[in-house]
């Protein structure tokens, strides 16, 4: 019978180290130590520390474009869309702290051609909410005159709840994904968006 791969041991004590620690901070000792592995039998699994990075990057880039796509194509009005595509996008951070923390924060570590690549799947994330933003434009739901810089403010919001939040903290994240959403409605809406709806 198969012994069971270190591989995953081995991704989520290099997404904690990562993530604490940074990338360039962390030795591939650490992360040997905290998988419980010697340094040599780590090399067994990966060839570069790099490596880890691309991998830890990947997993946590879909998972947010997972959890985004089906609410762009779904039929709900812009505004559902906001609040659903808020709540998702946090839940990925809840759910998954080291590994999105580590994409959005570690990822411009890597050599310039796999940035490169990284740099493509945090677009296509993006799009996603530009999608949502334009069609909320299109239809008159929303009244920022800067749609690309609404979709850097809103990543924004949402990608520094990571700094802070803890799940045993005193709000539950579907109270704190409520008030994000209805924050950024009220700035997506605009100084009129009251008579938008």
């Amino acid at each position: 019978m198969p012994r069971p791969s270190n591989k995953p041991r081995i991704l989520e004590a290099a997404a904690d180290l990562f993530s604490r620690k940074g990338f360039r901070a962390t030795t591939v000792r650490d992360i040997a130590e905290q998988a419980g592995l010697v340094s040599g039998g780590l090399y067994a699994h990966i060839a570069t520390k790099e490596d880890l990075l691309v991998e830890i990057v990947g997993a946590a880039a879909e998972e947010f474009e997972a959890a985004l796509a089906p609410i762009v194509a779904g039929p709900d009005s812009p505004e559902t869309k906001v609040r659903q595509a808020v709540r998702a996008h946090l839940e990925v951070v809840a759910r998954s702290r080291a590994r999105s923390r580590v994409f959005l924060d570690e990822w411009q570590a890597l050599s310039r051609p796999r940035r490169e690549a990284v740099q493509s799947l945090r677009n296509r994330y993006e799009q996603l909410w530009g999608a949502i933003l334009q069609e909320g434009a299109d239809r008159g739901s929303f009244g920022v005159e800067d749609l690309s810089l609404a979709r850097i403010f809103v990543l924004s919001c949402l990608n520094a709840v990571n700094r802070w939040y803890r799940p045993e903290g005193r709000l539950p994240l579907e109270v704190v994904a409520d008030h994000y959403a209805t924050w950024i409605l009220r700035v997506l809406k605009g100084p009129e968006g009251e008579s938008r709806d």
